[in-house]
């Protein structure tokens, strides 16, 4: 069953996640390990995009808010999370709005 008409996505499983993997940073090392050793190879179909966004962009703001990074945090964060330095802001600004 494909999930895609309602908005969601389909991730692929590595057979081994790399530090600087999605589902490592949305997940946590662990966990995606252990996603990987249960999936390895496959294609899960997800519900909803909406739900890694949100997970996504609640880390962009813990991160930026942390006080941890030097220079220029939304630079780093773009890097970091694979977004224009604009998007970012954008999400820092968002965030803002709903606290």
């Amino acid at each position: 069953m494909s999930f895609s008409y309602m908005g969601g996505a389909r991730v692929y499983i590595p057979k081994k996640i790399q530090a600087n993997d999605p589902l490592a940073l949305l997940l946590g090392g662990q966990d995606a390990e252990r996603l990987c050793a249960y999936y390895a190879g496959t294609v899960l179909d997800l519900p909803s995009k909406y739900f890694f966004r949100t997970v996504r962009n609640h880390h962009i703001h813990q991160d930026y808010h942390s006080g941890t990074l030097t220079g220029s945090r939304a630079d780093h964060l773009a890097l970091k999370y694979g977004l224009s330095r604009r998007q970012v802001l954008n999400v820092i600004r968002q965030q803002c709005h709903f606290d």
